[in-house]
Formats: structure tokens, sequence, C-alpha cells
């Protein structure tokens, strides 16, 4: 590359430097003037209640709306897991109390027959022979 490129480009981004220079500087002046004005002490203030207002807002609203806490829910479930222990418990017992009434055993008599108006005459006419 030659020199005078060379000097081209220095003097180009120069140019950059010196502008960043002259922001800064005129930033720091600017926030020296806004830090020690009374007004951004008042406005510090009022930001720090404003924050507080809005913590004691939340607070307020999620006391008055019930949200379970982890334990509540961990209660929850295990109550749930019993119940459910449970009804398959007696979702067995119903089956087995199914499956023994569809196969009388020994022990079980069977029903009696209705008694019908031709089975009433009938004995009737045995008892009289």
């Amino acid at each position: 590359m030659s020199k005078k490129n060379e000097y081209e480009q220095i003097y180009y981004f120069s140019y950059f430097k010196k502008l960043y220079e002259s922001w800064e500087e005129s930033t720091n002046k600017l926030v020296d003037v806004w830090m020690n004005s009374p007004l951004m002490d008042r406005a510090v203030e009022k930001s720090s209640e404003f924050k507080n207002y809005i913590h004691n807002f939340i607070d307020n609203t999620l006391e008055k709306r019930y949200l379970p806490e982890k334990r509540d829910m961990e209660k929850l479930i295990d109550t749930l897991d019993t119940l459910g222990e449970k009804i398959a418990e007696l979702e067995n017992r119903i089956t087995d109390l199914q499956s023994s009434a569809k196969k009388p055993g020994p022990k079980t008599k069977p029903k009696p027959k209705p008694r019908t108006r031709t089975g009433i005459s009938k004995k009737k006419v045995k008892e009289k022979k």
C-alpha cells in the first residue's frame, strides 16, 4: 500500500476518533449535570416509591388470589394417587363378584321357580288323589 493511501485511511479513521471523543465529552458533561441536579434526586426517590408501590400491589393481589404452594400440590397428588388405588381395588372386587355370580358354586342354591297358576293346580290335584 502506498504512503498516500495509508495517510488517507489514518485521516479517515482519525475523523471517527475525534467524533467519538467529542460525543463522549458532551455525554459526560450532560450526565454530570443531570446527576448533580436536585431533580435527579427527586426522580430517584419517586422511582423507588413507584417500585415499592408496584411490589405491594402485586403482593396484595397474590394474597387475595389463592395460589397453591408446592406442598399443597404434593398433598393433592398423594390424595389422588390414594383414591386411584382404592378405585382400582374396588373395580377388582366388582369384577370378582360378577365372575362368581355367573358361575354358581356347589354351595349356592338355585333360584326357586316362580309359582304359576298351573303349578298350584297340579299340587291340589295330586293332594286329592
